[in-house]
């Protein structure tokens, strides 16, 4: 077991890509998948690949056998795990929820108009209310500042994340390292798509459109954005609705029709396959994310790839980071300069600094590092 990497995951769609990626690269002999969930597994298609589940204590023996252990996704129903376990290498791939969603930090997840949807929606506040004291309950007799001490690094792939974790985690003094999931796209096919004709037309008109969010999701807080994109001259606004809190959805387009009646804003409420959706993608111009955690990165990275004029919030971690790479991409508050904007935007630059990020000898190297073997990791850099 000295080189071996024990992989604690969820059952979830993400499962395939990442462990096939492993695969690719020759990396399965020294990477086992435990899956969390102990019932039937609902999403993962490589069953193959899967080692064991959590509840299999004897499957899983002495843990500090293995190398390197992964959680994919620290929520606290491992804490009492972790609690119990010692490790060789504790890694913390963060996802979000379990991080600005937590009680371990105070982090604002809605901009004003959001806010009040989101306080109508009782049931929902009840639903965190019980999951955040089950989750109390749960750990009255853990210390959890000595469960954070446990992990040796925290894998994410923008560094302002990890300072944000270390911050306001107590006890949490681990090291950062970069890792980011695969692209889930072919960038090349992507890239082939780029063309800027349609946007710069639809600007000199005052034109354009606008794809607000990436889903239903309240974090997107798209009446905020709406709010701020009222205030120009636009074609459209759509905004992808076909997952999400259903409750939400509904008072959200109650809020639209009352506030800003249906003219010229649309939602995408049925489900569409990746070329469906890329297709649809295209129509627009410009890709607003009001998100002030980072969510829906795979749409921005899509609309940088495709020529998409980029708006965030300014707040969101992801922001500067982005900005720090040399892209082009502009904060919300300043979509009242957007005439300026469109003639200074460097669209061409924005999709070669995309496309070298995302690269897959750039995400190889990273995954060798990580996941392979000494030898093997130096083999493949």
């Amino acid at each position: 077991m000295n080189d071996m990497n024990l992989h604690l995951l969820h059952d979830e769609k993400f499962f395939d890509p990442f462990a096939e990626k492993l695969e690719s690269l020759g990396l399965l002999d020294n990477n086992v998948f435990v899956i969390k969930e102990c019932g039937p597994l609902k999403f993962i298609r490589r069953t193959d690949l899967v080692f064991g589940r959590l509840c299999d204590t004897e499957l899983l023996g002495d843990v500090s056998r293995y190398k390197k252990v992964f959680i994919h996704s620290f929520s606290f129903e491992m804490y009492r795990w972790v609690h119990q376990h010692t490790f060789q290498e504790l890694n913390w791939m963060i996802w979000g929820k379990e991080l600005y969603e937590s009680e371990l930090v105070d982090f604002k997840l809605y901009e004003p108009y959001t806010k009040r949807i989101v306080r109508k929606i009782r049931n929902t506040r009840i639903t965190l209310a019980l999951y955040y004291r089950r989750a109390e309950n749960y750990l009255m007799n853990i210390d959890v500042k000595k469960i954070y001490n446990k992990i040796d690094n925290v894998l994410t792939w923008i560094e302002p994340e990890y300072n944000y974790a270390v911050k306001h985690i107590k006890g949490l003094n681990a090291k950062h390292k970069e890792f980011a999931y695969t692209f889930e796209h072919d960038v090349k096919m992507l890239i082939d798509k780029f063309n800027t004709e349609q946007f710069y037309i639809n600007a000199a008109s005052k034109n354009l459109r606008f794809i607000i969010g990436n889903s239903g999701a309240s974090a997107n807080n798209h009446l905020d954005a709406l709010h701020a994109i009222a205030k120009i001259n636009f074609g459209e606004v759509m905004m992808p609705v076909s997952y999400g809190d259903q409750k939400y959805i509904l008072l959200l387009k109650q809020e639209v029709l009352s506030t800003y009646g249906a003219k010229h804003i649309t939602y995408a409420d049925k489900f569409l396959n990746f070329g469906q959706y890329l297709d649809f993608f295209n129509r627009y111009d410009v890709f607003v994310s009001n998100s002030l955690r980072p969510i829906g990165m795979g749409n921005i990275w899509m609309a940088f790839l495709l020529g998409k004029l980029v708006f965030m919030n300014p707040n969101n971690l992801v922001f500067s980071y982005l900005k720090s790479l040399g892209l082009d991409v502009y904060g919300l508050d300043t979509i009242n300069q957007i005439a300026t904007i469109v003639k200074d935007v460097d669209l061409e630059m924005n999709k070669k600094i995309a496309s070298n990020f995302l690269a897959t000898e750039r995400i190889d190297e990273l995954y060798a590092g990580l996941f392979g073997k000494s030898v093997e990791a130096l083999e493949l850099c």
